[in-house]
């Protein structure tokens, strides 16, 4: 007996970075479960939990994830409403939905900071 053999390991697998999206936007399905995708697709639940933490760590960028992009908004100069229409509260209007739950929230353009840290914790 080759003494050799019993210490080889198996080759390291490499997972194009498309096969990682397609397996971790299955995973953020609601319902979905992480071990059975990742026996499914004959991987070891524990390297789909690493990936998903290090997605979200920004470790691991992914060419399907979308990114946050910082939005400011700036109220419209008042020369530019016509002077016959009612000047309306202006609001950060945000619709969410996931699954059959449904969110719809105004926010006041005033305090566009907030609206943002708390879009921020949502999402994290």
């Amino acid at each position: 007996m080759d003494p050799d053999a019993s210490t080889q390991r198996p080759a390291r697998r490499k997972h194009s970075k498309a096969l990682k999206a397609q397996i971790l936007h299955a995973c953020d399905q609601p319902g979905a479960s992480v071990a059975g995708i990742a026996i499914a697709h004959g991987l070891n639940p524990n390297m789909v939990q690493r990936w998903r933490r290090e997605v979200k760590r920004g470790e691991l960028t992914l060419a399907d994830t979308p990114a946050f992009i910082p939005v400011v908004a700036t109220p419209a100069p008042a020369m530019l409403t016509p002077p016959s229409a009612p000047a309306a509260p202006l609001a950060i209007e945000v619709q969410l939905q996931r699954g059959a739950l449904q969110a719809r929230v105004s926010w006041p353009v005033q305090a566009a900071g907030e609206c943002a840290a708390w879009l921020r914790e949502l999402f994290r």
